[in-house]
């Protein structure tokens, strides 16, 4: 009997589908949901918002050429380990949510983690640093040989990274989620600065690659005092079963993930050959800074959704969809609102927070937050396809990936700029993002106000990015332009929260109560810890 349950177009028919509003989440799995949410958000926002600092003292420190120059080194070396890994992240993620500490298969996941991830690792360094050459002639750009070469280090952290991440995520270890974070952020705020004002893009992209391995070599080597090892069991499955499931579900993500980030990369070789002094490159990168930051809160609703929505228990009753449904409205309301405050104020955010150099970066930034809110808002849903129809997400990839790779060719290949790929990938998103609630829609999976609450999101961010685009071209107009975007906003907001109170999918104030109370329990847990350590 196989272990793992990956659902096909051909076996999602027997599932049970949804025919009714949606109800209350059960208690147990609110629980969950919740921990999952808080462990998460400590840690994520430990690691982001110190590499956020990090990214942005880089910028000032180093200068736009600088900036962009490492910029497009971290850009490649995700790329590759993209390709090398197949999802690290989110397969280690899914099966720790199949088998969570305590069950007898716990301790063989984390032998086949640690196997997939070492040689996944290996394999996207050696590619990086022999295929540096061919992909800076690529870019006719062949003095960045040397950077990319180094690079090599960073895709191997960056496997490493996001396997012990996803591990912790699906396992709810928050102490290891935490320690990771702090080391990371710590990490990258200490040495990038740095690196940055020696005006060095290779010293950046070195630090940046030896932070993320030690953090991992760290937490590996307190795994003890950590509490990462198997609990009352000392039985242990054949490793190979485990394995060849590990790997053919990374297989199958990176089908669909070799043409999204071939259509990526083949975006920012067109705008870095169009850009002689790499400023586009930096305009580029802040803007996805920024994306990140906005998508920071959703994500966190979503990777934690998805063991939950994985656990194979909940496949025979209506929880995966409820689940879906609520983190849809969660991530979307949380999204646009941080992304509406960002394009309301971004031409003096960019100023304060970067310096005039960046000013011209204002219009894709905007555009990247509109993507972040489309993104972010469909991503409950892409997961939860994922877990119902890997094939179907497979093929919805890779017509993504073709949309964008044509329309960066066809609008990139001789005038290329950051905010027409920004455009590109919001087109991109939008018709990928509804061709799975297409799918969902289809297969009966789709729970009222889902499609709804996705349009509000979209139209409404996609009108304030076009509108943010007329301020930009328009000066004498741009104070009537904030005030309309304002107001947008604040309608569209509007809008969104009365939707979720028809649908229930507010929390109510005792589930507010209970996840802060949680929250502040697990952070008085983990100073005990540390200050018990210390002494």
């Amino acid at each position: 009997m196989s272990l793992t349950y990956i659902p096909d177009a051909a076996t999602a028919d027997t599932l049970q589908p949804i025919s009714s509003p949606v109800e209350e989440i059960p208690i147990h799995v609110t629980k969950r949901l919740l921990g999952g949410t808080s462990a998460l958000g400590i840690s994520i926002f430990i690691e982001r918002g110190a590499g956020f600092l990090a990214n942005l003292l880089a910028a000032r420190l180093g200068g736009a050429s600088t900036f962009g120059g490492y910029s497009l080194a971290i850009t490649t070396a995700s790329n590759i380990s993209t390709y090398a890994a197949g999802g690290i992240g989110s397969t280690a993620a899914r099966f720790s949510g199949k088998y969570p500490q305590g069950s007898r298969d716990y301790s063989t996941l984390a032998r086949a983690l640690a196997i997939v991830s070492l040689i996944s690792a290996t394999i996207a360094a050696v590619s990086l640093w022999f295929g540096a050459a061919p992909i800076a002639h690529l870019l006719q750009k062949e003095s960045l040989t040397g950077l990319l070469r180094w690079a090599a280090l960073s895709a191997a952290g960056i496997v490493l990274l996001e396997c012990a991440r996803g591990f912790f995520v699906g396992q709810h270890h928050l102490r290891a989620l935490v320690l990771l974070s702090t080391l990371v952020g710590i990490g990258m705020v200490s040495f990038v600065p740095i690196a940055a004002k020696m005006h060095s893009p290779i010293r950046m992209i070195v630090s940046q690659g030896s932070v993320t391995i030690a953090a991992v070599a760290i937490c590996i080597l307190f795994a003890r005092p950590l509490g990462l090892y198997a609990l009352g069991t000392n039985y242990v499955a054949e490793l190979g079963p485990m394995l060849r499931q590990v790997w053919s579900f990374g297989f199958i993500q990176l089908a669909g993930l070799i043409g999204l980030n071939l259509a990526g990369w083949w975006l920012t070789t067109l705008v870095a050959r169009a850009d002689t002094t790499l400023v586009q490159m930096s305009f580029l990168a802040i803007a996805n800074q920024l994306r990140n930051i906005v998508a920071l809160a959703p994500s966190l609703l979503t990777e934690s959704s998805y063991a939950v929505m994985a656990d194979p228990e909940s496949e025979n009753s209506n929880t995966p969809q409820h689940v879906m449904a609520l983190c849809t409205f969660g991530a979307m309301f949380a999204s646009l609102l941080l992304a509406s405050v960002g394009m309301v104020a971004i031409p003096w955010a960019l100023r304060i927070l970067y310096g005039h150099t960046y000013d011209m970066a204002a219009v894709a930034t905007c555009i990247a937050l509109a993507v972040a809110v489309i993104h972010m808002g469909n991503a409950p849903a892409a997961a939860r396809l994922s877990i119902v129809s890997i094939r179907s997400t497979g093929v919805i990839n890779t017509l993504w990936a073709i949309i964008v790779a044509i329309g960066g060719t066809v609008f990139l290949l001789h005038h290329g700029s950051a905010w027409k790929a920004m455009t590109i990938y919001l087109v991109g998103h939008i018709l990928s993002s509804a061709m799975v609630l297409g799918v969902l829609y289809r297969k009966d999976f789709l729970p009222r106000g889902m499609v709804q609450t996705f349009l509000l999101g979209t139209v409404a961010s996609a009108t304030l990015a076009a509108l943010a685009f007329l301020r930009a071209s328009q000066e004498r107009s741009a104070p009537m332009l904030t005030a309309i975007m304002a107001l947008i906003s604040v309608a569209a907001l509007s809008f969104l929260f009365f939707m979720g109170k028809r649908h229930r999918w507010l929390p109510s104030t005792e589930v507010i109560k209970r996840a802060a109370s949680k929250a502040f329990s697990r952070l008085q847990s983990l100073g005990r810890t540390c200050g018990g350590r210390a002494s």
